[in-house]
């Protein structure tokens, strides 16, 4: 069986104030009635191979998290509760810890947008075979642009056109070195998602990240199991270096393979990608609330409850939310979420 973990501990901020600290990204209703972790879930759950879910997220987002799950009927297997936040290679080796060494963890961010579940599933089935022999398996996107806030891969096509070699890892190019690899046509956006057994992940992550994996380790023999199937993380978990598994494992692992995935998706981590999910196109304006553009394209409005007015300006994204107020540049995707951060610090 596969083993589901939601990773559940991000804020979100590039779409602040819409997420918030208080208020996460993958807690947010945008496309409908469920939330992106309801989706997340919702997902796993029909699939025949899959086993309830591990869900690992921080101490302050467990009570949201559970409300969200049980709106939908899933019960999760356990919960990990971090004490502090520490992206994505600490939290993979905590559930590397709790699974036997034989499961496949199939590892799976709750922020994005799934828009094909089915080719999800597709993806993740043609994964198992290559997971169940050691690789650790990521899953990739056909580009739609030369975008510069992703990751990308460089594949190296065999027998399988779905499981691919992978050359190198690029992150975050710069928008001509961007172009000039979706012009090749041999790279995929890394989605963030992986698939591999416990034990290969254990020993990998010794090896090229023992730090975290001595300071993960220290914390998970320290844990606190609550009656509710919570398992609180020791604090040796707060000390562990923070890095995601692209750059901690995937670019330095030599036993790794990509799947190809056609499924729709989105990681929704830019008003521009937003305004793209919910059907935006070139510089089409995307109100949500009672608001009005007059003499402005490519303009977004996102507004709670306050009547908002855009008069002659294009390209801008005006968000009013959560007591707070946006105005930025469509494209300003990174530095939107580090002012954000920075005035969240503010008293």
């Amino acid at each position: 069986m596969i083993i589901p973990v939601l990773l559940s501990g991000g804020i979100g901020l590039r779409l602040w104030p819409l997420s918030t600290p208080s208020s996460p990204k993958q807690f947010l209703r945008i496309f409908g009635q469920e939330s992106l972790i309801q989706s997340a879930a919702r997902r796993v759950m029909g699939m025949e191979e899959a086993a309830p879910p591990l869900v690992i997220t921080g101490r302050s987002m467990l009570p949201r998290v559970r409300e969200h799950l049980e709106e939908i009927g899933c019960v999760p297997t356990a919960v990990l509760s971090e004490p502090q936040g520490r992206n994505t290679a600490p939290a993979a080796m905590a559930a590397a810890l709790w699974a036997d060494p034989d499961d496949l963890l199939l590892g799976l961010p709750t922020d994005h947008l799934i828009a094909d579940p089915d080719g999800f599933r597709a993806a993740v089935r043609g994964g198992i075979p290559s997971a169940q022999e050691g690789q650790l398996v990521v899953f990739g996107i056909e580009p739609s642009r030369p975008h510069t806030g992703f990751g990308y891969m460089q594949i190296i096509p065999g027998p399988d056109p779905q499981v691919l070699g992978i050359r190198r890892f690029v992150e975050k190019p710069d928008e001509a070195t961007a172009h000039l690899m979706v012009e090749s046509g041999e790279y995929l956006w890394n989605a963030g998602m992986f698939l591999a057994r416990a034990g290969s992940l254990r020993k990998v992550m010794t090896r090229l990240l023992p730090k975290v994996a001595d300071q993960v380790a220290q914390a998970y023999s320290a844990a606190i199991h609550q009656p509710d199937g919570t398992i609180e993380l020791g604090e040796a978990f707060e000390e562990s270096p923070s890095v995601s598994v692209a750059k901690g494992l995937w670019e330095q692992a030599e036993q790794v393979k990509a799947v190809r995935m056609v499924a729709g998706w989105s990681d929704i981590g830019s008003w521009a990608a937003l305004g793209e999910a919910l059907g935006a196109t070139g510089r089409d304006n995307l109100i949500n609330g009672t608001a009005l553009v007059e003499d402005g394209l490519g303009v977004q409005i996102h507004s709670q409850d306050v009547k908002t007015a855009v008069v002659g300006v294009s390209d801008v994204v005006v968000v009013v939310a959560n007591g707070r107020v946006l105005v930025a540049g469509r494209e300003a995707w990174d530095q939107t979420g580090k002012t954000a951060q920075r005035l969240e610090d503010l008293t």
